[in-house]
């Protein structure tokens, strides 16, 4: 990677030296507010800050540019509710058994499990305001609702996915709230929408500090555009669409840093984006040059655009190259924060602050797993992948060379391979049966 004078580049790799704190992290804010934008199938190529070609993002590219690119980060999950699950709590899905998506009808059962502690449970517990928008697709019983896991307000749907314009008919699981009550839909574009009622509450804040969780349910099918973004967007009809839906996105991600810029508190606020999973095959998103796609264990499937931003509180203009996961969301917040953790359950995520700050010089993991379903799985540590996909024989590869994992190196590296494969197993066994089995193919057994 090459070093610029307005781009630090730290490596934190098995060799590598620790990021040097930037001048700016001398005045480090106790209770900074934090925002966690989180957005749904998008590609890993997608945005100008990840090598978008055709598709033009200057406001989540911005934060990037004024805070910390992570050029490996993962997500605990290859779809949309178990990678939210593992976020919501900052331990492994598996082990609570949120393996798969929600099936798309109500259930009193189906739903993150009441034993574990969430984000928004610590973040209030150490004096935040809790605030959740947009897609939830973390159960749809009361007793699963955002209310009750630790927000206190919300605005946004239950379900996994709903159109982007106003129903007229919407359904128990569509329908848009405010808090637990119904809302006419009267909105013009949903991604907009989000974005701006994000930035009331921004406005419209207390004395508390904030805690804002935004979930766009874009770019998730259906291909929905407004007439306006379309204009002038060039392509493939299902592409043009995704562009065009990327543009809102950014757009109404900008509305939110805008906010933020006016409240005078931008600079005082620890910001995060990422996506959910690796970007699908149905809404033309592009993976490259990662293999595979949404659902599947390759890197296409996990590996996502994720990013920080915290002017007063971080470096910026920073590209980091360790491997992260979704899951160090909670205890990097929660460290922000200067709060210590009420739950009990053991954390797989770590607190971030410390690497990205200079204070400590080894990798934030040193291995990271997955399971997805009866035939999907993969460990990563440090360079070396292992994963097995659809039953096949276990492949490995070198990420640092062969990011698109089409080498496999696996007959030359027996006795790696086996201690690779020891230690996913020795992982497996902590987890649990999936609660439920929505998207398993029939007859499937775990093996």
């Amino acid at each position: 990677m090459q070093v610029t004078s307005s781009t630090l580049v730290a490596v934190f790799a098995a060799a590598s030296l620790p990021l040097a704190a930037s001048a700016q992290t001398a005045a480090r804010p106790q209770r900074p507010h934090i925002v966690v934008i989180v957005s749904d199938d998008a590609g890993y190529r997608d945005f100008g800050v990840q090598g978008a070609e055709d598709i033009r993002t200057p406001r989540i590219d911005s934060i990037a540019q004024q805070g910390i690119r992570f050029s490996n980060g993962y997500v605990s999950g290859p779809v949309c509710s178990p990678s939210r699950a593992g976020l919501m709590t900052g331990r492994y899905q598996q082990r609570f058994g949120h393996e798969m998506n929600i099936p798309p009808k109500f259930s009193e059962e189906n739903g993150l499990p009441l034993t574990e502690s969430t984000i928004a449970d610590e973040m209030s517990a150490v004096g935040y305001e809790t605030i959740a928008l947009g897609k939830w697709h973390l159960g749809y019983a009361d007793k699963f609702h955002p209310l009750s896991r630790g927000f206190d307000r919300y605005w946004g749907f239950l379900q996994g996915a709903r159109s982007y314009f106003p129903l007229k008919k919407p359904t128990r699981l569509n329908r848009l709230l405010r808090d637990r009550e119904v809302q006419p839909e009267t909105f013009d574009y949903m991604t907009d929408e989000l974005g701006r009622q994000a930035a009331r509450y921004i406005e419209q804040r207390g004395d508390k500090p904030l805690f804002v969780y935004l979930a766009y349910n874009a770019v998730h099918t259906p291909m929905h555009a407004t007439e306006g973004d379309l204009e002038g967007v060039q392509g493939e009809a299902r592409r043009r669409k995704l562009i065009a839906m990327t543009h809102s996105l950014d757009r109404s991600v900008g509305y939110v840093l805008d906010a933020l810029d006016a409240e005078g508190i931008a600079d005082d606020t620890l910001i995060f984006f990422l996506n959910d999973n690796g970007g699908a095959t149905n809404n033309a998103s592009q993976n490259g040059p990662l293999r595979g796609k949404k659902g599947t264990v390759w890197e296409g499937g996990i590996r996502v655009p994720f990013l920080a931003r915290w002017p007063n509180g971080l470096p910026t203009g920073c590209v980091v190259d360790a491997p992260v996961i979704a899951l160090d969301l909670l205890p990097t917040c929660l460290a922000a924060a200067g709060g210590a953790r009420r739950g009990t359950l053991p954390l797989d995520g770590v607190d971030l602050l410390p690497f990205l700050r200079g204070d400590a010089s080894t990798s934030p993991h040193h291995q990271l797993f997955w399971r997805h379903g009866d035939e999907k799985w993969a460990v990563r540590r440090g360079d070396w992948k292992l994963v097995r996909q659809d039953a096949e024989t276990p492949r490995l590869f070198n990420l640092r060379t062969d990011v698109g994992e089409q080498e496999d190196l696996a007959a030359d590296e027996v006795e790696r391979v086996a201690d690779m494969q020891r230690a996913w197993a020795a992982w497996n066994e902590q987890l649990v049966t999936p609660r439920w089995r929505y998207g398993r193919k029939k007859g499937a057994k775990r093996k």
